[in-house]
């Protein structure tokens, strides 16, 4: 199949699974009893914003934590790069992140910029370290609305039931981690791969098998769950402000019983922008304890709009070194163009 017909079809139905969910959004909240547009003007007309500054600096404080998570992970694969060096580039790959289409092209962006500036030969390293923080990320906060949950709302028969995703998903997580890290189950992997895949493939996989078992270390392991406890708890308590800000008033243990799983649906790559779903699941999670359609799904929107804010500073650093970039790229030129000269 065509790529470009094949990327075309791929579009197509991520947006598809984007309106599906935001129609059912929208008619849950347009069929509520007296519904009234004046609703709307009502909740974007912030009393106090407070609130959003304060879920901005609790989200870029976390962009912090989430970089030194990120170098730790990258000084075990041999890649070592300075740390403010390093925030430019986590910055750079929010911004891809929240202005491209899909989720994971800052991942993408981050890897590449890693592989040229890092002085890699390969993209191996970058690409281990960044596929597994984004993966403990993910994994973290399903731990997070687990403990949470065994805390608080084990003996609520209504919350109950939300504890057995997370708990398939903490499972499915820990037999992905075994696989990765297991020197055993490597070697089964290696004679599953050598029957169905071919000799390319075959090395690609058990090199990245490989490579993560740079990870069997744990005072590693020690540091990173505490800097994702870190990272992963203030950007549940983004959300929390941004209730605020628009006067809902709810234990903030909801919001972490509820936001990981919004968060980890919003996370895979099935829709535009995390759009829909996120929407969709939050608005139902957040019916059960009687807020509002309205207000959770607003509560979502201001909480990405924050994200998108804090992400400008990623086009920042990433115009400032382009421009440096560009004399580089022209002083090259002109000193090729007196080389040739010369020869002539």
């Amino acid at each position: 199949m065509n790529t470009r017909v094949k990327s075309f079809l791929i579009f197509c139905l991520k947006l598809l699974v984007t309106l599906v969910p935001c129609y059912f959004v929208y008619r849950e909240i347009v069929t509520a009893p007296g519904w009234d547009t004046g609703d709307l003007w009502n909740l974007f007309s912030i009393s106090s914003l407070l609130p959003l500054f304060v879920a901005m600096f609790c989200l870029a404080l976390s962009n912090f934590t989430g970089c030194l998570q990120w170098k730790l992970l990258l000084d075990k694969q041999e890649v070592h790069m300075g740390y403010w060096h390093l925030v430019k580039l986590y910055f750079v790959g929010l911004f891809f992140n929240n202005f491209m289409p899909g989720n994971v092209g800052g991942d993408v962006k981050k890897v590449y910029d890693i592989r040229m500036q890092g002085n890699q030969r390969t993209v191996g390293g970058g690409l281990t370290a960044t596929f597994f923080d984004r993966l403990f990320g993910l994994f973290f906060l399903n731990v997070l609305a687990l403990a949470v949950g065994l805390l608080f709302f084990i003996r609520d028969p209504n919350q109950r039931l939300f504890l057995l995703p997370s708990l398939w998903v903490f499972l499915g997580f820990c037999v992905l981690f075994a696989g990765l890290f297991s020197k055993r189950i490597g070697r089964v992997l290696a004679w599953f791969s050598n029957k169905i895949f071919p000799e390319s493939v075959q090395t690609r996989i058990l090199h990245f098998q490989k490579r993560f078992q740079h990870y069997r270390d744990w005072k590693m392991w020690v540091h990173i769950v505490v800097l994702s406890a870190l990272t992963q708890g203030l950007r549940v308590v983004v959300h929390y402000f941004c209730g605020i800000a628009i006067g809902l008033d709810i234990d903030v243990s909801w919001y972490f019983f509820f936001i990981p799983m919004v968060s980890v649906i919003s996370a895979l790559p099935i829709s535009i922008g995390g759009f829909g779903p996120r929407e969709l699941l939050a608005q139902s999670l957040f019916d059960r304890i009687g807020v509002p359609g309205l207000q959770s799904v607003v509560v979502q929107l201001l909480a990405y709009m924050v994200s998108l804010v804090v992400s400008l500073a990623g086009a920042v650093f990433f115009m400032t070194e382009k421009k440096k970039q560009e004399p580089s790229t022209l002083s090259e030129v002109e000193s090729l163009d007196c080389v040739n000269s010369e020869n002539h």
